[in-house]
C-alpha cells in the first residue's frame, strides 16, 4: 500500500514521528514517500505516487496549512479511481481530537502512532472500517481504546531515507536525531505531557518507556556507517534522565567508545548533579537544553510547576560551566498573569545564569494545557481563542498586554540574547532598544 506522509516543513530537527511510522510501513512491506507542504508541489507528489493513503503530522500550531492542504488532497482524489484515506497525527489530533470533524477526516491517531498505523492499513487492505484499533477515533467511533508502546526496542529505528529523499541536501547536515526514551513524568504547565500522562494513565500502561542502551548504540553505528557526514547525535527525548541510575552508568561507559560522537540532549536542572554531570561528560554530551522559563521562584513553581528553586538552577548551571556541558537555556515571556517588568526580570536572572546560549519565547497557548485553562480562568485569554492563527505574527495572545508591550516584548525576544553577552552597564540600551520606558 502507498502511504503518503504530510508535513508542514522542516525546520531544525529531524521529523522522527513520521521518520518512525515510515519504517514501520516498510518493515510491514508498505510504500512510503513524504511531502512538506513549505515546499509547494503537494499536488505534483500526489500525482506522481498516488497514494492510498495520506497521512497529516501536525502540531496545533499549522492545522491552518493543513486545512488547505486538505482541500487538494481532497480535489486530487476525485481523479483517481480508488478510495484515498485521510488521516492525522501527531500532537494536534492527540489533544484537540475535534480537527476529526473540523476536516472531516476518515481518522484520527491520539497518542502512539506504530502499532495504530499498521493495524488501519490491514484494515483498508481488507476493506474494513477502522473502528476499535486502539489509539485511533473516527467519526463513528470518536472514543479511543487507549494503548502505548512499552517495548521500544520491538520498534524499527527511523527510516532516514524518507528524510532524504524528500530533502536530499539535508545528507550534508552533521545533526543526526534519536530518541532513547517515550514519556516524561514532569508536570510543566506549558507542556503537552501533563495532558498525555492524564488520558493514558491506568490500567497497569506504562508511561516512562525506555530503550535498550545496546538498541541506541546499534542505531548510532547504523547511523555512522550509513551516513558518514554525522558529526553529532541529537537525543530528542523530552528529557534525557530523570535520575542516576544503571542505564546512563552503562551508557557513559559504552557510547564513547562503541560510537564516539559527541551529542546533545534535553535535561531539567533539578537533575544535573555533580555525579550525573560528570557521566555525561564521559559519555560524550557536548551541550543540552535546560530550560529556566521563569525568572522568579514563583512563576517557576507556582504556575509553571517547574519545582526549581533559583538557588538550584544556580548550583546546576554551574555544574554544566563545569563539566563543559554547553547549556542552552529557553526563558518564556509573557507567562499569562505577568507583566512587562516581570519579562525584564526574567532576562535578568537568565542572564544571572551565565547559559551558553540563552534563548527567549513568547508564551503561546496551545488548547489542552494547564497553563493555558489557567489564562482563561484568570481572564487574560478569551474562552473562544482562535488557535488556527496564533502565530502569524508572534505576538503574545494575552489580552491584559497593551499593543505597545506587544511591540515591547517582541523585541526583547529578539534582543534579550545578545544583550546576556553583554556587560550589565548595557542593559539600560536593551530597554531603550526594545521600547520600555
Amino acid at each position: 500500500m502507498r502511504v503518503l506522509f504530510v508535513i508542514s516543513d522542516l525546520l531544525f530537527s529531524e521529523p522522527l514521528g513520521v521518520m518512525c511510522l515510515s519504517a514501520m510501513c516498510k518493515r510491514h512491506g508498505h510504500e512510503t514517500k513524504m511531502a512538506i507542504l513549505a515546499g509547494g508541489h503537494l499536488r505534483e507528489e500526489l500525482e506522481a505516487f498516488r497514494p492510498e493513503v495520506v497521512c497529516y503530522s501536525t502540531m496545533t500550531s499549522h492545522e491552518y496549512l493543513f486545512k488547505d492542504a486538505d482541500l487538494i488532497v481532497r480535489d486530487w482524489r476525485r481523479s483517481v479511481p480508488w478510495r484515498v484515506w485521510r488521516i492525522m497525527g501527531g500532537a494536534h489530533p492527540t489533544y484537540f481530537p475535534r480537527v476529526l470533524f473540523d476536516m472531516h477526516l476518515d481518522a484520527i491517531c491520539r497518542g502512539d502512532g506504530d502499532f495504530a498505523m499498521i493495524r488501519m492499513l490491514e484494515a483498508i487492505a481488507e476493506d474494513r472500517g477502522l473502528e476499535g484499533i486502539p489509539n485511533v477515533a473516527t467519526a463513528e467511533q470518536p472514543e479511543i481504546q487507549k494503548e502505548v508502546i512499552e517495548f521500544m526496542d520491538e520498534l524499527p529505528w527511523p527510516d532516514r531515507d524518507i528524510l532524504y529523499d524528500a530533502a536530499p541536501y539535508l545528507k550534508k547536515v552533521g545533526i543526526r536525531s534519536s530518541l532513547t526514551m517515550k514519556g516524561c513524568p514532569y508536570k510543566c504547565t506549558y507542556c503537552f505531557n501533563h495532558a498525555f500522562n492524564k488520558m493514558f494513565k491506568g490500567d497497569g500502561r506504562r508511561l516512562l518507556r525506555r530503550r535498550s542502551v545496546s538498541d541506541v548504540i546499534a542505531e548510532c553505528r547504523d547511523i555512522i556507517a550509513r551516513y558518514p557526514t554525522a558529526r553529532i547525535i541529537r537525543f530528542a527525548d523530552d528529557v534525557f534522565l530523570i535520575r542516576r541510575d544503571e542505564w546512563i552508568e552503562e551508557f557513559a561507559e559504552r557510547f564513547p567508545k562503541e560510537v564516539g560522537l559527541p551529542f546533545y540532549c534535553l535535561y531539567r536542572a533539578n537533575a544535573l548533579t555533580e555525579d550525573v554531570a560528570e557521566l555525561l561528560a564521559k559519555a560524550g554530551c557536548v551541550s543540552m537544553s535546560m530550560s529556566i522559563e521563569a525568572g522568579t521562584e514563583k512563576l517557576r513553581n507556582d504556575v509553571l510547576k517547574r519545582n526549581m528553586p533559583d538557588e538550584m538552577m544556580r548550583k546546576s548551571f554551574a555544574v554544566a560551566r563545569q563539566y563543559n556541558l554547553h547549556a542552552y537555556a529557553n526563558t518564556i515571556l509573557g507567562i499569562p498573569g505577568t507583566t512587562i517588568e516581570d519579562d525584564f526580570q526574567a532576562y535578568k536572572f537568565a542572564k544571572s545564569l551565565k547559559a551558553a546560549a540563552p534563548t527567549f519565547g513568547i508564551f503561546c497557548p496551545y488548547p489542552g494545557t494547564e497553563l493555558t485553562e489557567y489564562a482563561i480562568k484568570i481572564g487574560v485569554l478569551a474562552p473562544d481563542y482562535d488557535y488556527d492563527g496564533m502565530t502569524a505574527s508572534g505576538r503574545s495572545a494575552m489580552n491584559n498586554y497593551t499593543p505597545e508591550e506587544k511591540e515591547i516584548q517582541l523585541r526583547l525576544q529578539s534582543l534579550a540574547s545578545l544583550f546576556c553577552k553583554l556587560p550589565d552597564f548595557m542593559d539600560p540600551v536593551l530597554k531603550v532598544l526594545s521600547g520600555c520606558r
